[in-house]
């Protein structure tokens, strides 16, 4: 439609009835931003400085400070978190966490905090038994429900790097009615080498340092044999060397004797 809502929330989407149809409606533009024109005619600015969105809620782009390249995959990554909190019973990262911690380290975990996939974060919460209760299900069944398809769906739509997300919300709608369906889903879990490379972006000095130390021992070791193959051929050159001359020595001796 035009726009990018910035601040998808459960108390920004209410539940309408259509005949016996539920209907979602999400409200509350209040923050939202145009794409290409002005939404209204009384369209104003976001001020710079500003912080536009609900930290447990907003895309990873979002979390900072004057945010001004953030287009439709930023509320495509928001209604990931709802759908993780459907499913989990809570956002990817914990409330509890977020009021604890400073406004700095809460951005850090928005940006940078890889969450659990939500059936490992159902299989460890203290309310599960009250999720499966809300859902007609059997606890010791809900979280094998949710993994695999429904788990890479959740993860898509929650990939920090945005080039990997749903590029918009009727991609991630297709794709949980492809579930729905039985048919096979567009996303899928991310492969060995792109774990690796995200691991080591994150970790980059930690690793650099490893890597490091593992060269040194590496050189060490290979140094050490070297020296050892070096000492053990003159080892064996010496000995040969003994050898021949014990056998011209014994041949002289015998010669001698004759």
């Amino acid at each position: 439609q035009g726009g990018i809502h910035r601040d998808i929330k459960p108390s920004n989407v209410l539940g309408e009835l259509h005949d016996d149809r539920l209907v979602p409606k999400v409200i509350d533009f209040g923050v939202a931003k145009a794409v290409g024109q002005p939404l209204t005619e009384k369209t104003i600015h976001t001020g710079l400085g500003t912080l536009v969105g609900t930290p447990a809620y907003m895309a990873p782009e979002q979390a900072t400070f004057n945010a001004l390249d953030i287009d439709t995959r930023a509320d495509v990554y928001a209604l990931g978190v709802l759908l993780y909190e459907l499913l989990a019973g809570s956002p990817p990262v914990e409330a509890e966490r977020l009021k604890k911690a400073a406004l700095d380290e809460v951005l850090r975990l928005v940006r940078e905090e890889e969450p659990p996939r939500p059936s490992q974060r159902l299989s460890t919460s203290q309310t599960k038994a009250s999720i499966a209760a809300v859902r007609g299900a059997d606890p010791a069944r809900l979280s094998a429900l949710m993994r695999g398809e429904l788990d890479w769906i959740v993860m898509k739509a929650l990939e920090k790097d945005r080039g990997r997300r749903y590029d918009t919300a009727t991609a991630l709608a297709r794709d949980v009615q492809r579930y729905i369906n039985g048919d096979a889903v567009d996303a899928c879990p991310p492969t060995l080498g792109y774990r690796l490379r995200k691991a080591f972006r994150r970790n980059r000095a930690a690793v650099l340092v490893g890597l490091s130390f593992a060269l040194m021992l590496l050189t060490g070791v290979a140094v050490a044999t070297v020296l050892a193959i070096q000492a053990r051929r003159a080892e064996t050159g010496a000995e040969i060397k003994r050898t021949e001359a014990e056998e011209q020595t014994g041949g002289a001796e015998g010669r001698f004797a004759s």
